[in-house]
C-alpha cells in the first residue's frame, strides 16, 4: 500500500466524508448504503441520503478508511436486525442457527474508489469492522461475499466483498444458499 490507511467510525462529524465517497459510487451512488436497511418491496418515502443521515445520527453504521486525510473507502457493519432486506433475500437470509439478530453482526457492503482498489483498503476495513462489531456486543460476525471462482462480477457487483478476502480475515464458509450467488461466512471470536 502506498500510504498508511487508517479506519474510523462514521460519526456525524464525518458525514461530509461519507458523502464524498457516495458521489463516487457510480450506479450505486443513490444507495447511500440503505438498500439492505429497507424492507423488501418497500417504496421509498424519503430520499435515501436523508435516511442515511438519520442512521449516522443514531450511531455508527460503519467505518470510513482514510489515507492522508482523504476518505478512500467505506464499509457497512451492523447487527443483522438492522437489515430487513438482507434478512429476506434468498441468498443472504439468516441461517436457522443464527440466533439473536441483534448479536449477529454483518459486514454488508464495501465501497473503495477505483484509484484505491487493490491497495488493501477493503482488507483494512474488514479487519476494523470485525473489531468494531465485537466491541459493540456482537457474538458472531457474518458476511455475504461473492465467490469470484463461481461468478464473475464487476467491482460494483462485488459490493458485499469477495470470499477470498473474508477467508483471509479468519471467516469460515458456512453456507451457499444458492449455487451462483453469495456465500454466507462467519467469524467467531477466538478465545
Amino acid at each position: 500500500m502506498d500510504e498508511r490507511v487508517t479506519v474510523a467510525e462514521l460519526v456525524p462529524d464525518r458525514w461530509p466524508d461519507f458523502l464524498a465517497l457516495a458521489r463516487q459510487m457510480g450506479g450505486n451512488r443513490s444507495c447511500y448504503c440503505m438498500w439492505w436497511r429497507e424492507e423488501r418491496g418497500e417504496r421509498l418515502r424519503r430520499p435515501r441520503a436523508e435516511a442515511a443521515r438519520e442512521v449516522v445520527e443514531e450511531g455508527p453504521p460503519g467505518l470510513i478508511a482514510y489515507a492522508g486525510g482523504t476518505p478512500v473507502g467505506w464499509c457497512a457493519v451492523a447487527p443483522r436486525a438492522a437489515y430487513p432486506r438482507l434478512n429476506t433475500a434468498r441468498d443472504t437470509r439468516p441461517l436457522p442457527d443464527a440466533g439473536d439478530l441483534d448479536r449477529v453482526w454483518v459486514v454488508s457492503c464495501f465501497f473503495v474508489p477505483e484509484q484505491w482498489r487493490g491497495r488493501g483498503v477493503s482488507r483494512a476495513l474488514l479487519e476494523a469492522a470485525v473489531d468494531f462489531a465485537y466491541r459493540s456486543g456482537a457474538t458472531v460476525v457474518e458476511g455475504v461475499p461473492i465467490d469470484p471462482a463461481v461468478v464473475d462480477r464487476s467491482p460494483g457487483g462485488s459490493y458485499t466483498g469477495t470470499l477470498p478476502m473474508f477467508l483471509a480475515a479468519g471467516f469460515e464458509e458456512v453456507a451457499r444458499p444458492t449455487p451462483k450467488a453469495r456465500v454466507t461466512v462467519r467469524h467467531r471470536r477466538r478465545s
